[in-house]
């Protein structure tokens, strides 16, 4: 039997923090980093995964273990259920990072296993399929930023989502853009299942259902409800509405930028953003929060927020091309001198096509 191989990218998100499970509109795009799988399919129901970095294993479908490596590929045999196995390699990068690698591998994993059994899924059914794969196979209360993003990511074009309808707009990025994307790495890996992200969602739905009867998520309540209720509503649950509101904003307003070829501005955007997780959202460890500091103060930078939650992994920054290497090394140099502990790194990241 032959090999086949895809790969799934990572992606960024640049406006659009902790509402796409609210409900709020998003933006995202894909880079060239990614996960890579070579597969070839099995006549049995076994699986065999193999990864340079974390070894080997073998499972049935059916099987989950939560706490395993390979839990992913476990949690998407779960939810195809398919008739017969494969054995596959995998490899990817910046694992836990922050740049949706959990997303990245869990829809690669749904791909191979569709294409060594015959299935045909759309792009709507692969976004839903992850998504029942993080949500309900492993516990993650998620939104479909991750793979929408992922599925649908374009090179030359920043996506605006609506993850309500399912929605994909992208914004072509201008033929005479002088700006580029860097991705300032902590050092600190993190898994959202094993953080706060939970517990700031239930918060959400807690507000939401306060401010509105029957109203399960915050984009179910208009911004005038929230403004007529707010002050009855405990701080930390009026400051995570008060989040959701205004990301959604600066989304729609980023949305128009970004098509205006507004780099500074867009930067401004992606600042605030970054001081709402903070402030309102209550998300950021002192070592992210050194990192944002940081990036968006260096020469050359229009504005960088947290990637990946808040819980650890990466910064993404947006900057003027023709300052953007020594930016990162002058980023680099200062983030290092405060953390030597660390693997830290800082580069520019290409941008680059969807799951293929």
């Amino acid at each position: 039997m032959s090999t086949t191989t895809l790969f799934s990218p990572y992606r960024i998100c640049p406006i659009g923090a902790h509402i796409d499970h609210q409900g709020g509109a998003v933006l995202g795009r894909t880079i060239k980093l990614g996960t890579t799988l070579e597969y070839r399919a099995l006549d049995s129901k076994e699986i065999r995964i193999t990864s340079d970095q974390f070894g080997k294993a073998k499972f049935l479908i059916g099987d989950l273990d939560k706490a395993h490596w390979v839990r992913y590929a476990q949690a998407a045999a779960r939810v195809l259920n398919p008739k017969r196995g494969m054995k596959a390699h995998v490899t990817g990068s910046l694992i836990g990072a922050g740049l949706s690698s959990s997303a990245s591998v869990g829809l690669a994993y749904l791909k191979a296993l569709a294409d060594v059994n015959d299935m045909e899924l759309t792009n709507e059914q692969l976004v839903h399929l992850d998504f029942e794969l993080e949500c309900t196979e492993l516990g993650l209360q998620n939104g479909l930023l991750d793979p929408m993003s992922i599925i649908y990511g374009k090179k030359n074009a920043l996506l605006f989502m609506d993850v309500v309808i399912g929605s994909v707009s992208p914004i072509m990025d201008p033929p005479s853009s002088d700006s580029v994307w860097v991705v300032a790495y902590s050092g600190v890996s993190r898994e959202l299942t094993k953080s706060g992200f939970n517990v700031r969602v239930a918060e959400c739905h807690e507000a939401a259902a306060s401010l509105q009867n029957g109203a399960w998520k915050l984009g179910d309540v208009s911004r005038e409800i929230f403004e007529a209720k707010k002050m009855s509503l405990p701080e930390n649950l009026r400051n995570r509405a008060e989040h959701f509101f205004s990301e959604a904003e600066r989304v729609s307003l980023g949305r128009q930028l970004w098509a205006e070829s507004d780099a500074v501005r867009f930067g401004q955007l992606m600042n605030q953003s970054c001081e709402s997780s903070i402030i309102n959202y209550e998300v950021g460890s002192e070592v992210l929060i050194q990192l944002h500091e940081i990036t968006s103060s260096t020469n050359g930078i229009y504005g960088s927020r947290f990637s990946g939650g808040g819980y650890g992994g990466c910064v993404v920054a947006l900057a003027k091309a023709d300052l953007a290497e020594s930016a990162c090394t002058e980023i680099a140099e200062k983030f290092l001198a405060l953390h030597p502990e660390l693997p830290s790194k800082v580069f520019v990241v290409e941008t680059g096509d969807g799951l293929q």
